[in-house]
């Protein structure tokens, strides 16, 4: 009952939901070369009104990407969520592994009225299905991992739907992080989640907003990733582009994918997503290809680390 109210005050302010994005022309095809296993990563496509997403969702296609990782906030409130799944068939048969977002589980990204009806949706619409093949490991939340093409262990976490990440959470991820480090399969660990991690000197619209239990499970969170040797983190919920480097580790907040941009100035606000390669060698390459068309950081590499002991 309660869900369907919420539902019911998101139809009397967005009637209409999402306008349909107009026909594009293909984009011109360009493989990853032999040898590279290439990902496309982006998040926050809700509000699109320049339609980014469709947009994406060719670049994924044309470039031959294995996978898309989603950062999370598909639309601006669960209500809208069917529209998302709808663009999403322009993207099969290539998988897709996303990351809950705010907006996916809170009214207009702010109300937590419906909320568990909310998270349960999100698994029965985008989890388990044939584009993503797996099922949360934590009950009633959206947390997993997967092993991708290329060696690749992407950790896919929750700190949205709750302030930090909580004890069970922390838990899980110190077990799986330890199998994948041990797996003579897996060259590299990714890990998306929603917000940046606290403490991260871009932005403090992160975890740093739940306060001291939110900094405190970034914290105990950043020191697993450490221990781990994660290769990338990959962060959205800050509608711009930014990389940088935490605890050593190389970040990226990509929420570029059709939200308002923040005014962040014309070198980080603008529409775009991550091509990610990862190559035979070892190295992983990662690219910011913009909505404009041009690219950028194209030599932008995490070498191949041993993971020590």
């Amino acid at each position: 009952m309660r869900y369907r109210l919420v539902a019911a005050i998101s139809s009397v302010f967005f009637a209409c939901g999402p306008a349909a994005p107009p026909p594009q022309p293909p984009l011109a095809s360009a493989p990853p070369p032999s040898g590279v296993v290439r990902f496309i990563v982006g998040g926050d496509s809700r509000d699109d009104g320049s339609h980014v997403l469709p947009w994406a969702l060719q670049v994924a296609k044309a470039r031959g990407a294995s996978a898309f990782l989603f950062l999370g906030d598909m639309e601006l409130t669960p209500s809208f969520d069917a529209h998302f799944r709808n663009e999403l068939h322009a993207l099969e048969p290539i998988s897709f592994y996303p990351v809950l977002g705010n907006h996916e589980v809170k009214l207009l990204g702010l109300l937590g009225l419906g909320q568990h009806h909310a998270e349960k949706e999100f698994r029965k619409h985008f989890l388990d299905t044939p584009q993503t093949p797996v099922r949360s490991s934590l009950g009633e939340k959206v947390v997993y991992s997967a092993n991708l093409p290329g060696g690749v262990h992407f950790v896919a976490l929750d700190n949205v739907s709750q302030k930090g990440f909580g004890a069970d959470q922390l838990t899980w991820l110190a077990a799986d992080l330890d199998q994948a480090r041990f797996d003579p399969n897996v060259r590299h660990i990714f890990v998306g989640m929603h917000k940046p991690l606290a403490h991260n000197r871009v932005s403090t619209h992160g975890m740093d907003g739940d306060g001291a239990t939110g900094i405190a499970d970034s914290e105990a969170a950043l020191a697993l990733f450490q221990k781990a040797h994660v290769d990338l983190i990959l962060e959205s919920h800050v509608h711009q582009f930014a990389r940088y480097e935490q605890g050593g580790i190389r970040c990226y907040i990509t929420g570029g994918l059709g939200a308002p941009l923040d005014h962040a100035g014309p070198e980080h606000a603008f529409h775009h997503v991550l091509v990610v390669d990862v190559r035979s060698t070892g190295a992983v390459d990662v690219d910011v290809v913009r909505f404009d068309g041009e690219s950028t950081f194209a030599t932008d590499q995490v070498a191949d680390d041993d993971p020590g002991d």
